[in-house]
């Protein structure tokens, strides 16, 4: 069996120590020599007399606390906080839901007359997300935060493991257009 710890050593000082640790104890010879030097110890502490400190110790103490409390910078918000990862992350993760959801939704077939059906025009990736932001507006993070628009971490990975082979192909092919567009 271990020996005690310096916690159960410490409950064997109150008298509050397991049975079964206790019967350890008995049998062990360093864990009750590591007992009385402890017992030993605290004797010797308990014996020494400390001065009580003057009263203008107390008030000095607490003028020190309060100065140090005032003189706590105060954070102001500003844009780089906005460019950490956890905010970050959600955007990025919503921006591929709306890309994903965009490619995914079946689209309608415009008649143009009863005897010729008109070709679908594909909408290109700004008007969709100009569709978007029309509808959100001047949407902030609190506001979005509030009414519950915040994406949970691995939301987005989750949704695009359930896109279909052809709906990821097209995921990819819309990423790389972004992204080779983005670098010209």
């Amino acid at each position: 069996m271990t020996h005690l710890t310096d916690h159960e050593l410490a409950d064997a000082l109150d008298r509050a120590l397991d049975p079964s640790r206790q019967a350890h104890l008995d049998k062990c010879e360093s864990c009750r020599r590591q007992l009385a030097e402890l017992e030993a110890t605290l004797n010797t502490v308990s014996s020494v007399e400390v001065p009580e400190p003057s009263p203008l110790y107390w008030q000095q103490l607490a003028a020190r606390v309060r100065t140090a409390i005032d003189a706590e910078p105060t954070v102001a918000a500003s844009w780089r906080e906005w460019l950490r990862w956890p905010v970050l992350a959600p955007v990025a993760a919503l921006v591929l839901t709306v890309m994903a959801l965009g490619v995914a939704l079946p689209r309608e077939r415009t008649v143009v007359s009863e005897v010729a059906v008109a070709e679908p025009v594909e909408p290109s990736v700004d008007d969709r997300f100009a569709i978007v932001a029309d509808l959100v507006g001047d949407l902030d993070w609190e506001t979005a935060v509030s009414a519950g628009l915040t994406v949970a971490p691995g939301t987005a990975d989750q949704a695009i493991l359930e896109l279909s082979a052809i709906e990821q192909q097209e995921l990819r092919r819309l990423l790389h257009t972004e992204l080779t567009r983005v670098k010209s």
